[in-house]
């Protein structure tokens, strides 16, 4: 049995989450959090993910302050990000490729398009051989992706617990 993909979802529409999680559960493992702070605070607890798929317009920490947190970390940079909007503006689909975004999706979506296009980045960007199962292994000990000085990440690592639902 091949394992699943790790997938976080940030979302704050419980519906929207609910849609995705229930096209994507056969594929995916998936961990659904609804705000931008709480997938912060997962990363920077250690855990891993294969890929991750945010809203844009998250209230406080957005979907682009994600791909910066993800993309400035050398162990975990690159993780494949997909940024689901409702934004219809070119320049914000321009910005959020500059930023290190891999895919823009625009709401309203087909669930199935999404579903199509994790499956085609995880493909050209997660090993699919035995290294798949050493990235697994690595998973069981999340391991911290950024030094503890940062004052910034700090806030956000500091005695707070998420809960993961699939």
């Amino acid at each position: 049995m091949k394992p699943k993909f790790q997938l976080l979802i940030v979302d704050e529409s419980t519906y929207v989450a609910g849609i995705l999680t229930q096209t994507l559960e056969k594929d995916f493992e998936i961990t659904v959090v609804n705000t931008g702070q709480d997938a912060a605070r997962l990363l920077i607890q250690g855990n891993r993910y294969d890929c991750v798929l945010t809203e844009l317009n998250l209230p406080f920490f957005s979907g682009l302050e994600i791909t910066k947190l993800i993309r400035m970390s050398k162990l975990i940079a690159h993780t494949p990000i997909v940024i689901l909007s409702s934004a219809t503006s070119s320049d914000t689909r321009i910005e959020c490729l500059e930023q290190g975004v891999d895919s823009f999706i625009s709401k309203p979506f087909n669930p199935l398009e999404v579903k199509a296009k994790l499956n085609a980045l995880l493909r050209r960007t997660v090993p699919q051989t035995d290294e798949r199962m050493v990235a697994d292994l690595d998973r069981a000990e999340p391991k911290s992706a950024w030094q503890p000085k940062s004052r910034f990440l700090s806030i956000f690592s500091r005695g707070y617990s998420v809960s993961q639902s699939a």
